[in-house]
């Protein structure tokens, strides 16, 4: 934005014109230190009310102290009082600060809206609904220690734009370009800008000044959406419809006026990013139905306007285009994985498709030799085993493409899969299930960092989503090395409702941290603090309890069409889909 101009007075300020410093036809000059050491000593009955380090002080005769500039802006935000004190240390707030501080500088620019808000009439905070005395009291406390964020930045606009409609347009015009912007996040940061630039653009035009108006978009061409586009479309709109509710009544106060007649329709292709010769203008405010609630707004009253419907509407095409983007990012093919984490030991599930912004997302069905991989009969004999052999262990299921992956790239981790794929897993499949469990197994696979032998632990064995409160019951096992994990008298691995519960679970909640938990774990304060979960029983002897269902009811439907958002576990880290939410491979 165009470079500050000083903090200075409008026309409603009380000080004689002689003392202003005016030495230009825009509009008052700078604050001078005459000014402000030149002021009359405050009376003793107007010292009522007046912070206690205020209260033997005079402003004319105060040096200038950033601890005493910072208890007269606390003072004028907290204060009713309405003495002529308010108006004296207000200006030596300002004149101070501007000794001081270099433009820019945050003391110095809340010290600039409180004796602006002073001479506007708009403080003391007298009127408790007075929504402009609260966002003006707001930004001149706010001393910025903390984080900026998108309420900060709507307080700033707001501030500047009833200081502008009060005929303070040097400060408002000036004022915007420290406006603070949050942090990046899901695209705030630019959403905010975008606003203060309809904001500071509607405000240029309003005095007169398409010139001005014109190097703010040049300055800001490259956030703003290529023209003809439904986002240009929409920041235009909103400019003009801010320019053309404020301009009117603007007239009336404005102090920094530019010598060229306003042009709508130049404006309109100016902010469209189009030739005038080639633009079409929207219908000017007095060609609009007379329903428009503008019309409502009495002659010489300042009209308003909520900025927060900018900040929403643009945040709102904002979020249509990242969602848009996102559903049509180009798809890439990944390995997934089922890790130990604990002894740091990879079974290979398959491979699946995967979009650059949710890389632990599982976006398809994870495949196995051009099949579901629940269909595969070892990678699903391979999965049981590995629940079987860490019970008590912590598990995750990440893919390649996620940045959790470069950890077991960088550190010894065992990986358990079929030749040719990459990395090159030490461990192949076949290997890992011979003799089990049919036999003693034949071959031990601890991982590179095995856990501790504990006891066997004889208990029912279960699946949990920590995150999620989700708990899938797997069955019962004796503890004891190379067991299978049993339901009734069958192997689980021999049961394809509980096999496809697994990999439900596992597709579900892919990057969530998992737990294989027994009776012996020390997480059954967790899944028992009293806070409802969601158990998935086996559903072979007893019917679950209320609220819980079984296996069978949580593989219905899936994954083409996942069922029920409870499913997903009582408190689910990440939205669940709709249902009938496609689910499959791609078509």
């Amino acid at each position: 934005m165009s470079a500050p101009h000083e903090p200075t007075a409008g026309t409603n300020s009380p000080r004689p014109a002689a003392a202003t410093g005016r030495h230009d036809t825009d509009g008052p000059g700078p604050v001078t230190a005459a000014e402000c050491h030149g002021l009359p000593a405050v009376a003793d009955d107007d010292r009522v009310g007046l912070p206690a380090e205020l209260a033997e002080r005079d402003p004319s005769t105060t040096p200038d102290d950033e601890r005493i500039i910072e208890t007269v802006l606390q003072w004028i935000t907290d204060t009713h009082h309405t003495g002529p004190a308010l108006n004296r240390w207000a200006q030596y707030a300002l004149a101070a600060s501007c000794r001081l501080h270099p433009a820019g500088h945050p003391q110095r620019e809340r010290a600039v809206l409180a004796d602006a808000g002073v001479r506007a009439a708009i403080l003391p905070h007298t009127d408790a609904f007075s929504p402009t005395a609260y966002t003006l009291a707001h930004r001149i406390g706010d001393t910025g220690r903390t984080p900026a964020s998108r309420d900060t930045t709507m307080y700033h606009l707001n501030a500047y734009l009833a200081l502008h409609t009060r005929g303070f347009c040097h400060i408002a015009n000036g004022g915007l370009r420290y406006t603070p912007l949050p942090a990046e996040q899901a695209g705030e940061r630019r959403v905010a800008l975008l606003t203060t630039v309809v904001v500071a653009v509607a405000l240029a035009s309003a005095c007169g000044r398409d010139d001005l108006a014109a190097t703010l978009l040049d300055t800001h061409a490259a956030h703003l959406d290529e023209p003809g586009t439904a986002g240009r479309a929409l920041f235009a709109g909103l400019t003009l419809q801010l320019t053309d509710l404020i301009r009117e009544h603007h007239q009336q106060v404005c102090t920094h006026r530019g010598s060229a007649p306003h042009d709508r329709h130049r404006f309109s292709a100016l902010i469209h990013g189009e030739p005038p010769n080639r633009h079409l203008s929207p219908a000017p405010p007095d060609m609009v139905s007379p329903a428009d609630p503008r019309k409502s707004v009495p002659v010489g009253a300042a009209p308003r306007f909520s900025l927060d419907g900018v900040l929403f509407r643009l945040g709102a095409h904002a979020d249509n285009q990242r969602q848009h983007r996102d559903l049509h990012a180009t798809p890439s093919s990944s390995n997934v994985w089922l890790l130990c984490d604990t002894c740091r030991l990879g079974l290979r599930l398959g491979a699946t498709v995967v979009r650059a912004h949710q890389p632990d997302r599982l976006a398809a069905t994870v495949l196995a030799a051009g099949r579901p991989a629940w269909q595969h009969d070892d990678v699903t004999r391979a999965v049981w085993r590995l629940l079987s052999d860490h019970c008590g262990h912590e598990l995750r299921v990440i893919t390649q493409a996620s940045p959790a992956w470069r950890k077991y790239v960088a550190t010894p981790t065992d990986l358990i899969g079929p030749s040719g794929i990459d990395p090159d897993p030490g461990i192949a499949i076949d290997a890992y299930l011979t003799g089990w469990p049919s036999q003693p197994t034949v071959a031990r696979f601890d991982g590179a960092t095995p856990a501790p032998p504990s006891d066997p632990a004889d208990s029912d064995v279960s699946l949990v989503c920590l995150g999620c409160r989700l708990e899938l019951v797997l069955g019962h096992t004796s503890g004891h090395p190379g067991a299978a994990i049993t339901i009734g008298a069958h192997h689980a691995e021999q049961l394809p409702a509980a096999t496809t519960a697994v990999f439900r679970m596992l597709t579900d909640h892919a990057g969530h941290d998992l737990l294989i938990f027994t009776d012996a774990s020390g997480w059954d304060h967790y899944i028992q603090s009293g806070e409802w979960h969601t158990a998935i029983e086996t559903g072979h002897d007893n019917p679950p309890l209320l609220g819980d269902i079984t296996h069978q009811q949580y593989i219905d439907g899936w994954p083409t069409a996942p069922t029920r958002r409870y499913y997903h576990g009582s408190d689910p880290l990440e939205p669940p889909p709709d249902p009938g939410t496609h689910r499959g491979p791609p078509p």
